[in-house]
C-alpha cells in the first residue's frame, strides 16, 4: 500500500482526537513533503518505511534550505520530525506496521546539532577509487559513485538517467521528475569523459537484447533498481575501508557541503539539489 493513501486516514484520526485546524493543516503539509521524498527514493510503500529511510530523511531536513536560502531551524526540524513520529506510531497502532520505525528518531535539541555524515575530500577519493575499473562491473560502479558525488542527485534520479538526458558536450544532465518537472544539473568535464568512455566501451557489455536506454544497467541488461544502487555504494564503502554510516544521501550532503565551502552561491545549490 502506498504511504500517501494513509495520510487522510491519519488526518481524520487527528480530527477525531480534537486537534486544531492549524495542527491538522501543518501535519498535512509535513506528511506530503515527507512522501515526496519517499517517492523520489522509490520508497513510498508501507513496507519501505524503516529506520534507515527515516534517518536519511532526517539528514535531508538538516540540509534543506528555506525559500530565503537559510537552513531550517532546529525547532522546525524537530516539529516536522515530531509529526512523522506521530504518523508512524499511528501506523503501528493500526497494524499497518509491525514495528514503529519512528522510535529510532531522536529529535534535535539546542545546543546539540544533528550528527552529520560528511565525507572528507580524502574519503571521497578513497571511495571513488574503490571499484576496480579494469572490469566492466567496476567501471559501471565508478560511474554511479562519480555521478552521485559530482551532481548531488538522489539515488532514484541516478537510476532513471536515460542516455537522451545527457549532453556530454555541453556538460549537463536533464533530471526528469514526476509531474513533468525537470531541472538541469551540471557535470564536470572529468566525469563527462568517464561517462563517454563508459557509454562507448563498457555499457554495451551490459546490454542483453533490447536496449532499455538507461545509463546504468544491471547484469541482466535492465535498468538498475534502487536497491542495486544502494548495494553498489555499500560494497564500495566496505572496499574503501570507511567506517562511517555512508548512504546514497551521504554523497548529496557531502557534495553540498564541499560546494558551500568552496563559495558556491546558495541559490545555485538549491536549484541543483531540486529544492
Amino acid at each position: 500500500m502506498k504511504i500517501r493513501k494513509l495520510i487522510p486516514v491519519y488526518l481524520k484520526q487527528l480530527k477525531v482526537l480534537g486537534r486544531s485546524y492549524y495542527t491538522i493543516r501543518g501535519a498535512k503539509y509535513v506528511l506530503h513533503r515527507f512522501t515526496r521524498f519517499l517517492e523520489a527514493e522509490s520508497a513510498d510503500h508501507i513496507e519501505d518505511l524503516n529506520a534507515d529511510i527515516l534517518a536519511e530523511y532526517q539528514q535531508e531536513l538538516y540540509f534543506s534550505l528555506t525559500a530565503k536560502g537559510k537552513p531550517l531551524t532546529l525547532r522546525t526540524q524537530a516539529q516536522m520530525l515530531g509529526v512523522i513520529k506521530g504518523f508512524t506510531r499511528f501506523l503501528k497502532d493500526k497494524d499497518y506496521l509491525i514495528h514503529d520505525p519512528g522510535e529510532s528518531i531522536r529529535l534535535p535539541k539546542k545546543p546539540k546539532r544533528l550528527p552529520k555524515v560528511i565525507l572528507s575530500p580524502n574519503e571521497v577519493k578513497q571511495l571513488l577509487d574503490a571499484p576496480d575499473m579494469r572490469t566492466n562491473r567496476g567501471y559501471r560502479n565508478r560511474i554511479i559513485l562519480e555521478v552521485l558525488y559530482d551532481t548531488a542527485i538522489r539515488r532514484d534520479e541516478v537510476r532513471n538517467i536515460r542516455l537522451v538526458d545527457l549532453d556530454l558536450d555541453a556538460g549537463y544532465i536533464r533530471i526528469r521528475r514526476k509531474g513533468n518537472k525537470e531541472r538541469v544539473v551540471p557535470l564536470s568535464r572529468r566525469v563527462c569523459e568517464l561517462i563517454q568512455n563508459y557509454i562507448q566501451m563498457v555499457r554495451p557489455c551490459f546490454v542483453n537484447g533490447r536496449d532499455p536506454g538507461y545509463l546504468i544497467l544491471n547484469r541482466w541488461g535492465r535498468q538498475m533498481d534502487a536497491n542495486g544502487i544502494w548495494a553498489v555504494v555499500k560494497r564500495c564503502v566496505y572496499l574503501a575501508g570507511i567506517k562511517k554510516n555512508v548512504t546514497t544521501h551521504t554523497f548529496r550532503h557531502t557534495c553540498a557541503t564541499h560546494m558551500l565551502k568552496n563559495g558556491a552561491p546558495t541559490r545555485h545549490l538549491q536549484q541543483m539539489l531540486g529544492h
